[in-house]
């Protein structure tokens, strides 16, 4: 149910926030067998990775919007989300995120709408322009970056600015 009362598929059980990444807290708590030397497992790494860790997802299409939602869901709350596109009727069939009345409007804002509205604690910050218009600099604030392309000439370019 929502806040109003109403069944809604898309609502949050608030109910279940506590222990909701108890999971992820375990495997935070924990040396495991590919952990780097260094490493030195506690609560610590838990609330960075939940709170300070910054994601990048590039693209906000079929794939972008099912990790957006995963990554949001998995406790993650500080995510930036850049596309240039915008929604098209054919987009409706596979990218959950977007509805009809938000055709021709732009991916990367409608997604982070979508998320922050539903998913409390975390913001997602849209950029609603091509890869190539951002620096080094803005591409080097960001702990983690996810590429959801379908163009493999973006993929190459945003490969050749990262690596």
């Amino acid at each position: 149910m929502d806040d109003n009362g109403v069944d809604s598929p898309m609502a949050v059980d608030r109910s279940e926030q506590e222990g909701r990444w108890a999971h992820v807290e375990k495997l935070l708590n924990r040396n495991g067998p590919f952990a780097h030397p260094d490493f030195e497992p506690g609560p610590d790494i838990f609330q960075f990775v939940r709170e300070v860790t910054k994601i990048l997802v590039i693209g906000a299409g079929g794939l972008g919007c099912e990790l957006l939602k995963d990554l949001a869901l998995s406790g993650f709350q500080n995510i930036d989300v850049i596309d240039m596109d915008t929604i098209d009727l054919s987009n409706l069939n596979r990218q959950f995120l977007f509805r009809s009345k938000d055709i021709g409007k732009p991916k990367a804002l409608v997604a982070a709408e979508f998320i922050n509205n539903r998913i409390e604690g975390c913001q997602v910050t849209p950029h609603f322009c091509k890869i190539q218009d951002k620096d080094d600099d803005f591409y080097r604030g960001f702990h983690i970056i996810v590429c959801g392309l379908d163009s493999v000439m973006a993929r190459r370019w945003i490969n050749g600015m990262l690596v």
